[in-house]
């Protein structure tokens, strides 16, 4: 049975992860939050006690905008971190899985982006991404690095759930029409994550880089709208209209690419993961984001 090392323990992707089923059998493990992620030593150390055959990483500081503002806490937490994580994962001899994103890409390319293509960022966040991926790959044989695009879960804090909270007090709501990407459930990633840690343990010498992402692309638009038409079967809704902006509309805004679609054939190809529509994974998520809120609506 694998024995896999759980980083972010508190996060929707860590949470989706342990509820993924293992057809080879998991014991997963959790690191403590009394763990100071920031210091070497204590991630060094926790490796040492714990020897685990995987270490999957779920801790990602997801804000693109955010990352501008503070970038010391972006670069510790989407670089330093990781490398922190490989260095200790060389010495014990355990598989590092990473995940990364498609922001290392400039969305200049008119068809999908391969794991090969060469990256661009145009941001601090990909960028921070993209820096870690090339330090992880030239210090650990043993890694995974999961590239994941657009990605939602249920709960608070979430993009569902921020997305809700205006649709219940706005009658329109501004909705990004001008960038493009392949919108991912967590619990997607985790049933990735968990059948490339059963295939790697079985003996599969798979290590390298692959993209994730549901079936199909959207704008920001086409995704709040599937949201609002899912939310609306468990209750009343304000919002009348969903009305097309461009990002480059909001002032403030990081540069992000205008078009971002990953292909996931070398993860079909390699481990036969298929991907799953992601208006299914998306209104799944919708559903579980109700029953985690648990409050009474007045369904339509």
């Amino acid at each position: 049975m694998a024995r896999v090392l759980v980083i972010g323990g508190e996060t929707s992707l860590a949470a989706a992860f342990f509820e993924a089923e293992s057809s080879g059998g998991q014991q997963r493990i959790v690191l403590p939050s009394s763990v100071n992620l920031a210091d070497d030593r204590e991630i060094f150390e926790s490796i040492r006690m714990r020897r685990p055959d995987f270490v999957v990483n779920c801790m990602v500081e997801s804000g693109v905008d955010r990352a501008e503002l503070d970038p010391t806490e972006c670069r510790q937490i989407n670089h330093d971190l990781p490398v922190s994580l490989a260095i200790a994962c060389r010495e014990f001899d355990t598989t590092l899985v990473q995940l990364s994103t498609d922001y290392i890409f400039d969305g200049q390319k008119d068809i999908a982006y391969f794991e090969d293509d060469a990256p661009s960022p145009l941001n601090l966040y990909g960028q921070t991404r993209l820096e870690a991926e090339r330090d992880i790959e030239s210090l650990l044989d043993r890694r995974v690095i999961l590239r994941v695009s657009h990605l939602f879960a249920p709960g608070p804090n979430s993009f569902v759930a921020s997305l809700l909270d205006r649709a219940r007090v706005e009658s329109e709501l501004p909705m990004i029409q001008d960038e493009r990407g392949c919108p991912t459930s967590v619990f997607d990633v985790g049933r990735v994550i968990s059948a490339v840690i059963d295939q790697l343990h079985a003996g599969a010498g798979a290590y390298g880089v692959y993209h994730v992402g549901c079936q199909g692309d959207a704008s920001w638009l086409e995704l709040g709208e599937c949201i609002i038409a899912q939310a609306r079967q468990f209750e009343d809704l304000a919002v009348e209209e969903i009305l097309g902006i461009s990002g480059q509309s909001i002032q403030g805004r990081a540069e992000r690419p205008r078009r971002l679609v990953l292909s996931t054939r070398k993860l079909l190809y390699t481990f036969g993961i298929k991907p799953r529509p992601w208006r299914q994974e998306l209104a799944d998520t919708v559903e579980r984001h109700y029953a985690i809120e648990g409050a009474s609506y007045a369904a339509v």
